[in-house]
This record gives structure tokens, sequence and C-alpha cells, in this order.
């Protein structure tokens, strides 16, 4: 493993975009060149999980297509209705652990092929488990700097605003 990045543990409180969530589960990845990434279900415990994927301190949300969806693949390419989007890279992940609750892929399988596709509306990503012909597929949108954060770090920038408007108040 080759960068020094901790994870957020399971049942750990977070904040999502001002909302309160919690760690219902986390997957440990390994990239081929032993880059480390956490993929996490978040719950706020009244609607569908929310999939997150940090790596190198980066967050993207990870927004899975409805089976309905039905996703054609052609060659290096895979359309959505009348977008096309084109491989632009292929990751080859070793799942390292796997703790309570996983959506998406099988965090029994060992390995998992990750394929990112460029489109019109951004980044598609087709995962699957090498010998099974289940595939997943994601919309990946990264999110901003402060989208996601534990409850403790929310607090202190909720706390250093609230001064720095008390501090303007009093100019």
């Amino acid at each position: 493993m080759s960068e020094a990045m901790t994870p957020f543990p399971l049942d750990a409180e977070l904040v999502y975009r001002a909302r309160p969530v919690r760690v219902a589960g986390r997957l440990t990845l390994e990239g081929a060149s032993g880059q480390v990434s956490y993929r996490y279900h978040l719950s706020d415990g009244t609607g569908a999980p929310i999939l997150v994927e940090q790596a190198s301190e980066r967050f993207a949300l990870l927004r899975p297509f409805p089976s309905a969806a039905d996703p054609q693949t052609s060659g290096n390419a895979i359309l959505v209705g009348n977008e096309r989007y084109t491989l632009v890279g292929v990751r080859k992940l070793t799942m390292l652990d796997a703790v309570g609750l996983i959506s998406g892929a099988t965090p029994k399988a060992s390995l998992l092929l990750s394929g990112m596709f460029e489109g019109p509306a951004g980044t598609l990503m087709r995962e699957l488990v090498p010998g099974s012909s289940k595939q997943v597929y994601y919309l990946v949108k990264p999110l901003a700097r402060g989208e996601l954060l534990s409850a403790e770090a929310h607090a202190a920038a909720r706390e250093a605003a609230r001064r720095a408007a008390g501090e303007r108040d009093d100019d």
C-alpha cells in the first residue's frame, strides 16, 4: 500500500452536503499500482444508500444505474439511450477488506475490474467480477471539498464560520 490515508471507520458519523449520515459499510480496494481506495455505504436512515469512493483524499459520488436502464456495450463504448461513453481506462482492483453493508460489487470476490468511460454527461463506471455475468454501472460525480466531512470537522467548520461572521459584525 503506497498511500497513507485514514479511512472513516464503520459507524462513523459524517455530514454529507449538510445532512448527517453514518458509515454503514466500507470496502477497501487496492489498485495494480498499490494505491488504496475506500468505498463507503453511507446511510441517513431514511432513503437509499449513498455510495462514495475515497482515493487520495478526494471523494466521488457513485450513482448506481437502475436495473431497467440496461446500458448497451459495443466494443470500447457504452450506449445509454442516445449518449455514447468511450472507455478511457480500466482499474484492476483487489478487495482487501469488506465490513458492514456493501452495495454494488460482490464482496466475496477478491478481484474487481472497473472500466472508466467518458461521455457527454460525465464519467460512467462499469464494474464486474471476472467470471461473473453481473455488471454494475455508476455515474461518477466528484465531490467538492467540504461536501463530505466527519461530524467533528463539520462542527469545527461551522464554529469557524460563526466566529468569522461575529468578527465581521464587530467591525
